[in-house]
């Protein structure tokens, strides 16, 4: 369904009020564990209000058309790819020695640069798609082959240090070792200029975004092609990632096991992509109505998305570690 461009104002108008609510009211605040829990189910019912709207828009799926469901599958999968991004958000955080009072700062540069990120690989893969149809087999495989990867990365092979913009910029920045506030960058008693930690921060941290958009918008296009269903899933996910971000801190070891779901979860999508595209243009050069119709259903794909995600985080709660700590040291 293609929607109006009034449509597209109003919900980007939306989006654009609950973000901006969210850096007011979150201006440099440190949720604590209840808090974050309340404000996580808060942003998830807002995900879930504009989801409601989706089924209301098709009559409640009484059409045979599953918008809404496709929505919800959007956005569990990428609210639960968010966690990857927000666990890599605590490693950098705390290789940079970052003051707690600082972190809600840097955490809304890295939010809105996982929203710009988004954006342009949103557009970016929509046109691209619209002209070239085969590179939904080449997303496909790349989500296949990141997601045994993901699988075999130890959370201690996580190098901030070793990030390219930040090995450049100590080659050619005058950098402090000291956090001047909310300041970038400041001026010696001499009057030389230089660049604070935390700019460093935010430059690792816009490279990071960088490369979380590049698996999680394949994804999304894997499970519909609806650019207004993937712009959407995508910001409410992304605008509730504050108050989860303190909520995996205070829980990092009930999400021991959540990487291997998220490794799941990329090597199915891409497995649907890849059999869906192939069906396509295999089936009718082979006269197979079989292989033509191949295809993961809306049902299917969110009932395995779930199932992972729920089945990693019980598993995580039944198998702690042995010391009884997480992955990644507060």
């Amino acid at each position: 369904m293609s929607e109006s461009i009034l449509t597209w104002v109003i919900f980007n108008i939306f989006i654009a009020v609950v973000f901006l609510f969210d850096i007011l009211w979150s201006r440099g605040k440190i949720y604590g564990f209840k808090s974050s829990i309340i404000w996580t189910a808060i942003w998830t019912i807002m995900a879930l209000i504009v989801n409601l709207w989706f089924f209301l828009e098709d009559g409640l799926l009484l059409q045979g058309n599953d918008r809404g469901l496709t929505f919800l599958t959007a956005y569990v999968a990428e609210r639960a790819l968010s966690f990857d991004n927000l666990f890599v958000f605590i490693i950098i955080f705390q290789f940079f020695k970052i003051p707690p009072k600082l972190q809600p700062l840097a955490l809304t540069y890295g939010i809105i640069g996982a929203l710009v990120a988004r954006a342009v690989f949103i557009a970016l893969g929509t046109a691209i798609l619209g002209i070239f149809t085969w590179v939904m087999l080449i997303m496909g495989l790349f989500l296949i082959y990141t997601g045994i990867k993901l699988a075999f990365i130890k959370d201690e092979e996580v190098h901030p240090e070793n990030n390219i913009l930040l090995k450049f910029s100590k080659k050619v920045l005058n950098l402090s070792n000291e956090f001047k506030e909310n300041k970038f960058i400041f001026r010696d008693s001499k009057g030389v200029l230089f660049f604070t930690p935390l700019f460093l921060v935010v430059l690792v941290l816009a490279s990071t975004d960088v490369v979380f958009a590049v698996d999680s918008i394949p994804t999304v296009f894997g499970i519909t092609k609806d650019t207004f269903i993937v712009w959407n899933s995508n910001m409410m996910a992304v605008v509730g990632m504050r108050p989860l971000y303190f909520l995996i801190q205070e829980m990092q070891n009930q999400f021991r096991f959540l990487k291997y779901g998220l490794s799941l979860i990329l090597v199915f999508i891409g497995f649907k992509m890849s059999v869906e595209y192939l069906g396509e243009k295999i089936g009718p050069l082979i006269n197979s109505e079989f292989i033509t119709h191949l295809h993961i259903n809306t049902y299917t794909s969110l009932g395995a998305i779930v199932i992972v995600i729920i089945g990693s985080i019980l598993l995580s709660s039944l198998l702690p570690e042995k010391n009884g700590s997480s992955p990644i040291k507060n």
